[in-house]
């Protein structure tokens, strides 16, 4: 009994803890970069398939509709883990910066937009040191991509809002190293646990951006892009022979990572591209042992960055967001596990600088669907 409660927290919990945007551009909520699971005995291998599809519309000063501009985005993440002479060692991959393409169609928004992309990878180990507790840790290799298109820019000339006859902006971190450290305490009897998880930032020194204005390439190097670090802390326990309640907090330290071009603000004047705010995401959930195959799990999620007071970046109009969600796992043999989750999420209501001044982005929704497996061997 105890081992099938213990695969649905392995499964649905990790399954359950994503938003579609949170703090920042955290691709999973409360669950970005978190590496607990090395500190599970045992070997397995788990590959898990996450679309986001969020749907954002608004309107301009003059009540003119900007509709929604954000395609449907997937990625995978896969975690493998080995038990050797008594320390688990531990290998992950994803995209801890939530993949996404926004492209507006309609009035001065026309063709502005934005195409993220990202890699973590971590190499990980823990060990046990005795009385329940066990520390974990290990090296994190940190890439990501943006692009944003700004044809306004281009006006009064550009009158077709081409990309071609605008501002764009390219950048290109490289591949930097950090790190994660963390300690935990258990007790196995009632499927207890809590962790705390501490990410460092990461400097990108030698990372790489490209603007271009009306088709010229101007090429320069950014000051001091800092991926932000994170604090994670997670607790679990049984509350029946069959229930487990788990929650998973996350800080993001955002406001490290401030992001200019050097024309962005016309030729020749320094602009923002990337000023966010530091933020908090949340998960509170329980999972239920159905019968020896099947586990079941519900959960509600919460991201929030800090409100400065200032407008909402059209290209990310909202103010934190929330979600429920509902998962479950089904037990295919002793070796192969089958999972998957789903979310629906509501954006917050916010108010948005979309050039001609302030526009409203009010009850927007969006879906998050996440579909798995997990080989013991």
């Amino acid at each position: 009994m105890k081992k099938n409660i213990f695969a649905a927290v392995l499964s649905i919990a990790y399954l359950s803890a994503g938003s579609i945007f949170s703090a920042g551009v955290d691709s999973a909520g409360p669950g970005t970069q978190d590496y607990s699971f090395v500190l599970d005995s045992g070997n397995s291998i788990s590959v898990n398939r996450i679309t986001n599809t969020p749907k954002l519309s608004g309107k301009y000063p003059d009540g003119s509709e900007i509709k929604n501009g954000y395609n449907s985005a997937s990625w995978t993440q896969i975690e493998a883990k080995w038990d050797y002479n008594g320390t688990t060692l531990g290998l992950s991959t994803g995209s801890p910066y939530s993949p996404h393409t926004i492209l507006y169609t309609d009035g001065i928004l026309t063709n502005a937009g934005a195409k993220v992309s990202s890699n973590e990878t971590a190499i990980l180990a823990s060990k046990g040191l005795g009385n329940g507790m066990k520390v974990f840790g290990g090296i994190r290799l940190n890439h990501f991509k943006v692009r944003t298109d700004r044809p306004f820019a281009g006006l009064p000339a550009n009158t077709t809002y081409s990309v071609a006859g605008g501002y764009s902006y390219e950048l290109d971190s490289g591949t930097t190293t950090g790190f994660a450290i963390g300690a935990a305490y258990e007790m196995p009897q009632i499927m207890l646990r809590a962790s705390i998880q501490y990410n460092s930032e990461i400097a990108h020194k030698q990372a790489k951006e490209t603007e271009t204005i009306a088709g010229t390439a101007i090429t320069a190097n950014p000051d001091d892009l800092v991926a932000p670090s994170s604090m994670i802390i997670k607790l679990r326990s049984a509350i029946t022979p069959r229930m487990l309640a788990y929650a998973n907090w996350r800080s993001s330290k955002y406001s490290a990572l401030k992001v200019t071009g050097n024309n962005a603000g016309g030729a020749g004047v320094e602009g923002s591209i990337y000023s966010p705010t530091s933020g908090t995401d949340y998960v509170i959930g329980l999972a239920y042992k159905v019968n020896d195959q099947i586990n079941v799990a519900l959960a509600t999620a919460k991201g929030q960055s800090t409100d400065d007071g200032s407008l909402a970046n059209a290209l990310a109009p909202f103010q934190g967001s929330s979600a429920n969600i509902i998962g479950g796992s089904f037990k295919v043999n002793d070796s192969v596990e089958i999972n998957a989750s789903y979310s629906l999420v509501s954006f917050g209501d916010a108010n948005a600088n979309v050039i001609t001044g302030s526009g409203p982005f009010e009850n927007n929704k969006g879906t998050r669907l996440t579909i798995g497996t997990k080989i013991n061997f």
